[in-house]
């Protein structure tokens, strides 16, 4: 058949060509991909005994270091916990009362028994603890008070020791961070296997009490039982003297034999070693915190039981990869190479083609695109021509002086597109005069039109320096950035370019420039200021008639009043509510300089100062909600102010201690409010963990604060962020129904705040390091054999 000439046919044609090509280049890299894995199957096939064997190893240490890790941590907090206790001023003044019932002494048993906290809800492993005084023979816990003999006869004793071996043990030497090795205790008349941590108080050769942690052993048995000891092995803690603390192994009738920890090399490893006439695998990691030593021990052929399994399941598996693999990627590929196809023919037809595909879900996603991207350019220019109102908005609040923190002034300078380039800054009030009207050609340019050249013109002279807002119809506001360099290069650069500008002005519009220059300070912050400072100079320049550059610091001094402009005392005041002492400090200290130092004040206008100032208090004690009587009397007595030197600085330090006193009582204030707020926050989490919807936005939106805050807050007062609190209150909450009910593990996720039995399997087997059918099961026979 000739296709020469039918163009229906040729272009069938040439689309069947196009997809088998695309299908081609689609399935090659699945095929690719396949050989690939293939041949790394029959590499791993080879060498699977070394990498398993490595697997299995690395299984075990992970699972030893996690227990280290846990145990480390958990016995730091009890260290901390115990020193803590001896350390408490009431526990040390107890120590050396030899007769507690005698007089007043009974008091100071429930003063110090006041030190003892119930630590048991923050770590688990302390199943309870005691504090014992070798003078006043009594035992101390956090609810009740007994006498030594009774105490170890009724509430704790060891099966290996009696009264008077136990009492020798306490007092008969010094102990430091002492670990008793897991033994049987019987503590209320039931016998369960405890650590024993001792810690002496006094110093050695003078034992004075002992404070004693009783370790729950279950808690670090359930870290050892994640490891897979079902086919023989054991695992053990060794302190670094040798001793067994703890040990675990998959059946209690198998014998414990130690291993030589002498033999084990570094601090983690692994080796094969003959225990008991049978070849064992050994894998250990030491704590570098107490010397201990971890050691799980399998027999090595359970392990390479393990290993050729696997050898056997992998090459059964390669093979079957390969067929399915080459069907699932023939599939793959013919789906891909369909919308492909399409996108082709949707460029095609883009570029001039006049095939048209109908639409679909492709055609819908490429005008989505392409309408994104119009929109978006729309709203960049929307945004760009916003900027303008967001900077002048922003120079308003800076310039009446409403900043007070730093971090907002950067934040709304980053908003607005400005740069912050400080860190010095200082504010030039620039006036124009002889407006008049510029005939050019056949259009008339007013002063509004002169302005905005004006402005136009100052913005290319300053550059990324300058900063440019409208005061008033002839007055232009010229915020100016020093960059890096220093105060003083800074002024002679400010001078050169206004000099300029006033002269290019002068030619080019007939107009004459007056600059009126505030101070420079470091900091945004201090703009306000810098700009009252340059009114200030402005109708000094006003009232002289003078047309030069003028600073303020330029000005005459006056004598005759104090100085106490409107912005200080504005800024003072938010300075006071927000309790930044050292910033209130400076700036009373720099009035106290002007006012007292530079200006030769009369008796008359330094009592108006000093009123002025009492005056700033008096306006603030209200907003603050401070009302002190000592205070209002300091205020009455600045009227008996004779206006002598010393009458005036002692009247001046009672103002800077005011102001102290309410900087602390605004920082007391808020410390207060945060420790309600932390105890609000801990009883809600305690009545709402069961709730799936309990997060930081709940949290947020239940006490009207943002989340950000809820979480910075959370994690400065407790030292842990809140989802891992979150998460352990619910876990210890799961732990307990798993122990005192029958309820299945999807109830008891509902019960704990979980919508998924599966999320909830995977926390707690992270947290916790086993299943929780394990972790039942494992309770529930420790409790049978008890």
């Amino acid at each position: 058949m000739d296709t020469k000439g039918d163009p229906f046919l040729l272009t069938m044609l040439n689309r069947t060509v196009d997809k088998n090509r695309v299908f081609i280049r689609l399935l090659a890299p699945y095929i690719v991909f396949l050989l690939l894995a293939m041949a790394i199957g029959w590499v791993i096939y080879q060498k699977t005994l070394i990498v398993v064997e490595k697997e299995v190893t690395a299984n075990n240490m992970d699972l030893l270091e996690q227990s280290k890790s846990i145990l480390d941590r958990r016995f730091a907090e009890i260290t901390s916990i115990t020193m803590q206790v001896a350390n408490d001023p009431r526990i040390m003044q107890f120590q050396h009362i030899s007769d507690p019932f005698a007089g007043a002494n009974t008091f100071r048993i429930l003063e110090a028994r006041k030190g003892l906290y119930n630590f048991t809800l923050t770590n688990n492993f302390i199943y309870d603890y005691y504090v014992f005084f070798k003078n006043s023979e009594l035992a101390l816990t956090a609810n009740s008070t007994y006498l030594l003999s009774d105490f170890y006869t009724h509430m704790m004793h060891y099966d290996e020791m009696d009264y008077s071996q136990w009492r020798q043990f306490l007092f008969g030497s010094f102990h430091s961070q002492k670990y008793m090795p897991a033994q049987d205790v019987v503590l209320k008349g039931s016998k369960q296997s405890m650590l024993t941590y001792v810690q002496s108080i006094g110093y050695p050769g003078f034992v004075q009490g002992v404070v004693a942690v009783m370790i729950d052993h279950k808690e670090i048995r359930k870290l050892l039982s994640g490891l897979d000891l079902s086919q023989g092995g054991w695992a053990y803690i060794v302190d670094d003297k040798g001793t067994i603390i703890s040990s675990y192994s998959s059946g209690s009738e198998q014998q414990l034999m130690p291993i030589d920890t002498g033999l084990l090399a570094g601090s983690v490893g692994s080796l094969e070693q003959t225990v008991g006439g049978s070849e064992m695998m050994i894998t250990y990691t030491k704590s570098s915190n107490n010397g201990w030593t971890y050691l799980v021990v399998q027999p090595s052929d359970v392990v390479l039981g393990k290993v050729r399994y696997i050898q056997k399941i992998s090459f059964i598996s390669a093979f079957v990869f390969l067929l399915l693999g080459t069907a699932i990627a023939y599939l793959l590929a013919y789906r891909s190479s369909r919308p492909l196809i399409m996108i082709v023919n949707t460029l095609l037809a883009k570029a001039g083609g006049k095939h048209r595909e109908s639409t679909d879900a492709f055609a819908f996603i490429r005008e989505a695109i392409s309408g994104l991207a119009d929109n978006n350019a729309q709203l960049q220019e929307e945004i760009k021509q916003q900027a303008p109102l967001l900077q002048a908005a922003l120079f308003e609040r800076l310039l009446r002086g409403e900043f007070i923190s730093r971090k907002d002034t950067a934040a709304l300078l980053q908003h607005t597109g400005m740069a912050n380039s400080g860190p010095y800054y200082v504010v030039t009030l620039l006036q124009l005069r002889g407006w008049e009207l510029l005939v050019t050609g056949t259009e008339v340019d007013g002063p509004d039109v002169q302005r905005v050249v004006v402005k136009d013109f100052l913005r290319q002279m300053f550059g990324e320096h300058g900063y440019i807002h409208d005061a008033a119809d002839d007055q232009i506001v010229l915020l100016y950035s020093c960059g890096s360099r220093p105060p003083a290069e800074c002024c002679k650069q400010l001078e050169t370019l206004l000099g300029c500008a006033g002269r290019q002005i002068a030619d080019a519009m007939n107009l004459k420039l007056s600059a009126a220059i505030g101070g420079i300070y470091a900091g945004l912050t201090n703009v306000s200021r810098s700009y009252e400072e340059a009114r200030h100079t402005l109708q000094y320049q006003a009232w002289e008639r003078k047309d030069a550059v003028l600073w303020f610091h330029q000005l005459p001094t006056d004598n005759n009043d104090y100085y106490y402009p409107g912005e200080m005392e504005v800024r003072l005041m938010n300075l006071a509510k927000a309790g930044e002492w050292n910033d209130v400090e400076s700036l009373l200290l720099e009035l106290r300089a002007k006012n007292l130092q530079e200006r030769q004040l009369s008796c008359t206008m330094m009592q108006l100062f000093l009123c002025e100032i009492w005056g700033t208090v008096v306006k603030l004690l209200p907003q603050i909600g401070l009302n002190e009587e000592s205070i209002f009397f300091n205020i009455k007595s600045v009227v008996s102010t004779r206006g002598a030197f010393r009458e005036v600085e002692s009247s001046y330090a009672s103002i800077i201690n005011t102001y102290r006193r309410i900087c602390d009582h605004v920082n007391e204030h808020k410390k207060s409010k945060n420790s309600r707020l932390m105890e609000d926050m801990i009883t809600l989490l305690n009545s709402s963990y069961m709730q799936s919807e309990l997060s930081l936005d709940y949290v947020a939106d239940r006490f009207e604060v943002t989340k950000v805050y809820v979480s910075q807050f959370f994690k400065e007062q407790t030292g842990v962020n809140f989802f891992d609190y979150l998460e352990n209150l619910r876990m210890n909450q799961a732990k307990r129904l798993l122990l005192e009910t029958n309820l299945s593990v999807n109830e008891i996720a509902n019960r704990v705040g979980y919508n998924s039995s599966n999320t909830f399997c995977r926390a707690f087997k992270r947290l916790n390091g086993v299943s929780t059918t394990s972790y039942r099961q494992s309770e529930q026979r420790l409790r049978s054999s008890v």
